[in-house]
């Protein structure tokens, strides 16, 4: 149980609006650190020998960070939820509309960019980079990370329809944990035994407990009262701890020996350890952030993060492209030095990039958000203008 899972249910909407800010950019900030990690590491996992003395660092650092994803779409669907409390009245078009553009732009862009600076890099013709380009456009196939972009916008479209769902019936609504685990291991059953897809990474169902997960804690943060000071629960930090360890194990079993086990125990082990410790590490870092409220100088930094998040993600694997194809060198002590300094690298250069782009007419367009809009708007209205 959560620590506030007692608390009235009655929603304080000014003290909610200032949750969101300082829970949920906080826990933004940790997620895009995570995607940073990942992206830093997975040269090294791939190609760095297993015999190597730092080989195991590398690999339970990537590991370890494996819940930024499920944690960027488990917010995406607790801000939805929890401002959609009602559902979404009226005109579900213009619904569509604001959410698809925000993130529509800006990847149509990067897609544009990075479809043209890798057929630049490897001499592709240009009727041969359209082809690719228009191809891999659907799936997010411009590069590796644009993925998640196909995943969220198949939420928007799904969200009105879950929200319909919440509302309707009870059984959801009191249950969504239950529900959404439900859910997930009937995709996985009737994909593994019946569709066969292989990749499965851009279709929404693989995520759908997420979402669920999301609309439970929606709830619960509507529930906080103004005056409560929530309790650490080390139940949470024992749980996350635990699945963690398991997850980074199994993940270690089939990398040293893919058949340690055979199928299909092999796959459902690893099912019930990645979805166990991405669930429980949304949760836990929820909890966990609320801890942080108490040191201003690491919240700042995490806020700046968090609200630069969508710019970082959309930018930083560029600049580690460059990294690694002019300074990266294949020394025994420089190769580890300069694989961390090009990580550090690219998050400074994506977050100043990012943070001012915001502040210019360009960032709605380049990194879904555009904090000189939203400060011209406020000029507009307190002057009696539009």
């Amino acid at each position: 149980m959560l620590p506030y899972d007692n608390v009235p249910m009655e929603a304080n909407k000014v003290l909610a609006q200032k949750q969101r800010i300082t829970y949920l950019d906080l826990l933004r900030g940790i997620a895009i650190l995570a995607v940073v990690t990942i992206h830093v590491t997975s040269y090294p996992v791939a190609f760095l020998s297993m015999d190597s003395t730092v080989y195991p660092l590398y690999f339970i650092l990537n590991a370890a960070s494996q819940f930024a994803v499920p944690a960027f779409l488990f917010l995406s669907s607790l801000v939805l939820f929890y401002r959609y409390d009602g559902g979404v009245q009226g005109n579900w078009l213009l619904f569509y509309w604001r959410r698809l553009k925000r993130i529509l732009l800006p990847y149509l862009f990067w897609s544009v960019y990075y479809s043209t600076y890798l057929s630049y890099i490897q001499h592709i013709s240009f009727s041969d980079g359209l082809r690719k380009f228009l191809k891999g456009l659907p799936l997010g196939g411009s590069y590796d990370h644009l993925y998640f972009m196909i995943i969220i916008a198949q939420f928007y479209v799904l969200f009105p329809f879950l929200s319909l769902l919440f509302q309707k019936v009870g059984q959801v609504r009191r249950h969504p944990i239950l529900v959404g685990a439900v859910l997930q291991i009937a995709f996985y059953l009737l994909n593994y035994y019946v569709l066969h897809m292989h990749k499965t990474g851009t279709f929404v169902m693989t995520y759908i407990v997420y979402f669920f997960l999301g609309a439970y804690m929606a709830e619960r943060l509507k529930g906080l009262s103004s005056d409560e000071t929530p309790k650490w629960n080390y139940r949470w930090t024992a749980l996350f701890l635990g699945s963690a360890m398991l997850f980074i194990v199994q993940k270690w079993l089939q990398l040293a020996s893919p058949h340690w086990i055979r199928q299909p125990f092999l796959s459902n082990i690893n099912f019930i350890t990645d979805y166990a410790y991405c669930s429980i590490a949304c949760v836990f870092l929820v909890l966990f952030v609320r801890v942080l409220e108490g040191k201003p100088r690491l919240q700042k930094v995490l806020f700046s993060l968090g609200s630069c998040a969508f710019g970082i993600y959309f930018i930083h694997p560029y600049f580690l492209i460059l990294w690694r194809h002019f300074v990266m060198t294949s020394g025994p002590i420089a190769y580890h030095l300069l694989t961390w300094a090009g990580g550090a690298a690219a998050l400074a250069a994506s977050w100043l990039i990012t943070w001012l782009l915001m502040h210019t007419p360009l960032g709605v367009y380049l990194v879904g958000e555009s904090k000189w809009k939203a400060r011209n708007n406020r000029g507009a209205s307190q002057s009696g203008t539009m």
